[in-house]
């Protein structure tokens, strides 16, 4: 069994899902949840939704895997309202940006936090912003936000910058041109 979320449910055939997963250790995979809706398998199909942490066992050579066994690890994470709109946002992000069976444990990790914040405040744009920040890291496209990369000098918190493109904060030169990065 492998830790997992899963980032998207549509149905499929009479009786089935098409889930994408994202795992700890195999990244993001599509798989073929059969038999939800009949037997003793329906009471445990509503725990196949988005936010909540599982655990998962599949099988299969193809691109789309084949689901052998699912578990809940935990609660549900709640997310409601906008913070439900946000969550989705970061699903869809992760389903654009990660390439199939290409793990990230760590971005795992990240994307566990950030839902687990989402879930606790008002204030959404800073975590959203953190993320992709983030997401931006784990896929190789960091960017520079703590210098002056013309000094290389730590910003100072009162003084003007612009981010160029392909380099980083460069001081502003007149007000019309800056955005204040402290």
């Amino acid at each position: 069994m492998e830790p997992a979320f899963l980032l998207h449910r549509r149905p499929y055939a009479n009786q089935g899902a098409l889930v994408e997963c994202l795992t700890l250790r195999h990244g993001r995979f599509p798989a073929i949840a059969k038999g939800l809706y009949r037997g003793t398998r329906s009471s445990n199909a509503a725990i196949l939704q988005p936010f909540i942490p599982l655990s998962l066992k599949w099988s299969g050579k193809g691109e789309v895997k084949s689901l052998l066994g699912y578990e809940a690890e935990g609660h549900a994470i709640e997310l409601h309202g906008r913070s439900l709109y946000c969550g989705f946002y970061i699903n869809e992000l992760l389903m654009r940006l990660l390439q199939r069976h290409d793990p990230h444990g760590e971005l795992f990790g990240i994307y566990s936090s950030t839902l687990s914040q989402l879930s606790q405040t008002t204030l959404h744009e800073p975590v959203l912003r953190y993320f992709e920040i983030q997401l931006l890291e784990q896929l190789g496209y960091g960017l520079i936000l703590n210098l002056d990369v013309e000094s290389e000098m730590p910003l100072i918190s009162d003084r003007g910058y612009y981010y160029q493109i392909e380099k980083g904060p460069v001081p502003a030169t007149n007000r019309g041109e800056w955005y204040n990065i402290g």
